[in-house]
C-alpha cells in the first residue's frame, strides 16, 4: 500500500531544499506507527522512531535532531503525549496530534496545537505536512 504512495508525492531521496527532513512519530500501536513510517520513507522522509513507550519519546524529544513530530495522543496506561509535546513546544519544534478524539475531548490541547483524527493516510500526512509547511515541495 505505501509504496504505491511513492509516485504520487515524489521518489525517496527526491526532497527538496524547503522540506522537513526528519520526522518524529509517536504512536503506541505497532501497525499504526509502522503504516505511518512506511508511507513517510517511501516519499522520502527520514523517520525517527517511532516512539511506543513514554520514556523513550521524551529522550528523542530532547536529543533528537527533529524538524516535525506526529504524536498520538493517548499512549495507553493512562499516559498521554503532552510531556513529550511540552519538550518540542520549548525545542520550537512543530507537532502534530494523531488521535481517534475530537479535539474538545483532549484537555492539555493548546489553541494553536493541530490535530488530525484517525484513521491516517498518505493523503491526510502530506495535507498536514503542508499546512505546517505551505511550501512543502516532494
Amino acid at each position: 500500500m505505501a509504496s504505491q504512495n511513492a509516485g504520487t508525492y515524489g521518489r525517496p531521496g527526491k526532497l527538496m531544499s524547503n522540506t522537513p527532513q526528519n520526522i518524529f512519530i509517536v504512536e503506541d500501536e505497532v501497525v499504526v506507527a509502522f503504516e505511518m513510517t512506511d508511507i513517510l520513507e517511501d516519499i522520502g522522509f527520514n523517520v525517527i522512531g517511532p516512539s511506543i513507550h513514554l520514556e523513550d519519546a521524551k529522550t528523542k524529544a530532547r536529543e533528537g535532531d527533529i524538524d516535525i513530530a506526529f504524536l498520538d495522543v493517548n499512549l495507553g496506561n493512562n499516559k498521554t503525549s503532552k510531556p513529550v509535546a511540552d519538550i518540542l513546544r520549548e525545542r520550537k519544534i512543530p507537532f502534530v496530534f494523531i488521535t481517534a478524539y475530537d479535539a474538545d475531548q483532549i484537555s492539555f490541547l493548546g489553541p494553536d496545537d493541530r490535530v488530525v483524527k484517525k484513521p491516517v493516510s498518505s493523503q491526510k500526512l502530506i495535507e498536514t505536512l503542508r499546512r505546517v509547511y505551505p511550501n512543502l515541495e516532494t
